[in-house]
């Protein structure tokens, strides 16, 4: 993509971004003169449209600060190749005081050197133009996405070892919970490589070493003998990281965000003109044929009477398959209940929902 589809691409998007936010915005300040309900699911909808709007932008910035950081690069080159124009010159003038250029030699070398700096300047100019831009519409972006939490952050430099510049260190997350069954958690795995890759080829977890157990492994570092043996640490989360699993886990609301409730709702054909949002306002959504479901789906004969229902417990979220004829399938998987963490497709009968946490 070059600069100018770019540029539009994502002044174009954060037009759209700045449009739902002022919905919010209005749909709040009228607030008094509707139900809580509705007021909610207007803006949970447009929540879920500037989501969708800054997961389209955030992609672009890279691109855009390598354009931005090639049009420093050009315009450092071209100012210190114009800098010596006038340094040249006075060699020039000096070459003609004593006698070794002729006048017509010197004018026209000088028109040159003139002529370079003038064009010289322009590009400049074009530069510093590109760049006002492409600043400009970053800046933009970060105003409006920046206190709604939608801009995204900048990846962190590799970790470099302090005694030798060569040592990188290594940190990749692993999901243990299958291994240590009591203690769902994650574990980091941290190794040192003087190679361009280290890769975990295999590991076994050893014995017990206190907050964390070791592993004997075999990984390659970019060692043309292949694999050698190391032994890594694995840390399973007994400290802060597992206090952290465990409030997560936890059916009482987070104390982080002051006991508040969170926001939930469940979209019906999701991005498409038959798009439904229902919004959690309150404890419970059941979903059904029956007319005395939240939801009632009335052209799915999959859908059994009373088939499903999803639940708030604390400030966690829930689905429940009611022993339907066909079941319930959250992220292709046969249920009888489950816990919501924002994201899931729920099928129901063959009628698909998104479930959408709002924090």
């Amino acid at each position: 993509m070059d600069k100018a589809e770019l540029l539009s691409t994502l002044n174009g998007l954060v037009g759209k971004y700045e449009q739902h936010r002022q919905y919010i915005e209005k749909a709040r300040a009228q607030a008094a003169k509707f139900s809580s309900g509705v007021v909610e699911k207007v803006i949970l909808d447009h929540e879920i449209k500037s989501q969708d709007v800054a997961d389209q932008v955030n992609p672009l910035l890279p691109e855009l600060a390598a354009l931005v950081a090639g049009l420093d690069g050009e315009k450092a080159a071209i100012v210190s190749s114009k800098g010596g124009v006038d340094e040249q010159i006075q060699e020039l003038e000096l070459r003609q005081m004593i006698g070794e250029i002729s006048d017509s030699d010197f004018e026209a070398q000088v028109s040159d050197l003139r002529a370079n700096a003038a064009s010289a300047n322009g590009r400049i100019e074009g530069i510093d133009a590109a760049l006002a831009e492409l600043n400009g519409a970053m800046d933009r972006w970060s105003t409006a996405a920046a206190p709604h939490g939608h801009l995204a952050a900048a990846a962190p430099a590799p970790a470099v070892a302090e005694d030798d510049q060569q040592y990188r260190s290594v940190v990749q997350s692993e999901d243990v919970s299958a291994v240590f069954a009591d203690s769902a958690g994650v574990a980091s795995v941290r190794v040192s490589d003087v190679g361009d890759e280290i890769a975990i080829e295999t590991g076994e977890i050893g014995e017990d070493v206190g907050d964390g157990v070791s592993a004997e492994v075999q990984f390659s570092a970019g060692l043309e003998d292949g694999p050698v043996a190391g032994e890594v640490e694995i840390e399973i989360g007994m400290g802060e990281a597992l206090a952290a699993v465990a409030a997560a886990e936890s059916d009482e609301p987070r104390s982080d965000n002051d006991g508040a409730a969170r926001r939930a709702l469940l979209i019906y054909q999701e991005s498409t003109a038959e798009e439904q949002i229902y919004p959690f306002t309150n404890d419970q959504l059941t979903i059904g044929r029956g007319r005395e479901n939240d939801i009632q789906i009335k052209n799915d004969s999959k859908v059994s009477r009373y088939h499903c229902k999803l639940f708030r417990r604390g400030n966690n979220f829930y689905v429940e398959d009611i022993k339907s004829s066909n079941g319930t399938l959250v992220n292709g998987e046969l249920i009888t209940d489950r816990r919501l963490f924002g994201g899931e497709e729920i099928v129901v009968g063959e009628t698909y929902f998104r479930f959408r946490i709002m924090e």
